[in-house]
């Protein structure tokens, strides 16, 4: 949830304040500030900005999204369901930039790792839809647009597959 600034900061804190304390013979206090540190290496490598760039991205700052997804230096430390949205994520930017085939790629590693909800799912399945129409493929572009009807999701998807489905019988 942290930025990699914040995080780094509070990290290089945590680490003067841990000396500080074991100089003044505090070691207590000290392992509560190493713990810390622990804390944020574990989250920074096991969670990294993903959530952060979806906010981005769910705001329309692309330019930003990108920023914090290409920041993370080791996205294969994700965990399991981080990856899966790391993946969604790169696939939004590519498809936003119309580079299908790398979108298209993305989109199915975030399958493959597991998305957590069904609206998420019927997303991708959505916009693999698209993807598919673009590409001329009618067939695979009505699979899985009844693949994302037929999940649950939220009213705003729902308009977005009729969209779909009114481009597609056209």
């Amino acid at each position: 949830m942290f930025s990699n600034s914040l995080r780094l900061l509070l990290m290089v804190m945590s680490v003067i304040a841990a000396f500080y304390q074991f100089s003044q013979g505090n070691s207590y206090l000290a392992f509560i500030f190493l713990a810390a540190l622990l804390f944020l290496l574990y989250g920074y490598f096991r969670y990294g900005s993903v959530w952060s760039a979806f906010q981005s991205l769910s705001k329309g700052n692309d330019e930003k999204a990108e920023h914090l997804i290409n920041s993370m230096k080791y996205p294969n430390l994700l965990s399991k369901q981080q990856k899966a949205y790391y993946f969604f994520a790169k696939g939004i930017l590519h498809q936003n930039k119309n580079n299908l085939d790398e979108a298209e790629r993305f989109y199915l590693q975030s399958f493959k790792m597991g998305l957590r909800t069904s609206n998420d799912e019927a997303i991708v399945n959505l916009n693999l839809a698209d993807i598919y129409h673009r590409k001329g493929l009618t067939d695979d572009s009505n699979v899985r647009l009844y693949n994302a009807s037929e999940l649950t999701h939220k009213n705003e998807v729902e308009i977005e597959i009729q969209k779909l489905k009114s481009r597609l019988e056209s």
